[in-house]
């Protein structure tokens, strides 16, 4: 495990959170075979042992944006991550669930996913909303175009990513010069 006051970044973007040594592996990797740019703006990752949206888990969020409609007072965001409390005020954020998400693998293809939404709506301006179909394909392909850079994760499994199948079969459909071919098993 990393030592709580140890800082870990990617190009820039602090991880906060408790990050097994295999996690701090699958960070190097993903500090590899992504571009500085794509993580332009984000304002930090937080590995918490659980995440939800609205009362269900998922595997990783990115919070793009408070809603306007708040007073500036009611834009943030606490939480307790290993004993120390976080308040956030600045937008946008990934959180991911370090417990669902153990396996480096599994750990990898989520941040990159999450990541993908970030370079969604800077790239795009997409205002993304949860569960949409095109949403989640770009974050998908995005993470699959990255993933496949990394050769000791290929033939792994992905466990409960939606539209990963869809988003699979259609990534294979195109060369990707420089990538590992993909072999992935999804459950």
């Amino acid at each position: 495990m990393f030592k709580r006051s140890e800082k870990v970044q990617i190009h820039g973007v602090t991880f906060h959170g408790v990050i097994s040594a295999k996690q701090k592996v699958a960070l190097q990797e993903i500090a590899n075979v992504t571009d500085e740019k794509d993580w332009d703006g984000l304002k930090g990752v937080y590995c918490l042992g659980s995440v939800k949206v609205q009362g269900k888990d998922v595997l990783g969020v990115y919070y793009g944006q408070f809603n306007d409609k708040l007073p500036k007072e009611k834009r943030k965001l606490q939480f307790e991550i290993d004993y120390v409390k976080y308040t956030v005020t600045e937008c946008p954020i990934i959180f991911i669930d370090t417990t669902k998400n153990k396996k480096p693998h599994q750990f990898a293809f989520i941040i990159l996913h999450e990541l993908g939404h970030h370079v969604d709506r800077m790239s795009n301006g997409t205002l993304l909303k949860e569960g949409n179909r095109a949403h989640e394909m770009f974050a998908n392909t995005y993470a699959l175009e990255k993933y496949s850079k990394i050769e000791k994760y290929q033939t792994k499994k992905l466990k409960n990513i939606p539209f990963l199948e869809e988003s699979l079969t259609q990534w294979n459909k195109t060369p990707h010069p420089g990538a590992y071919s993909l072999r992935v098993q999804i459950e």
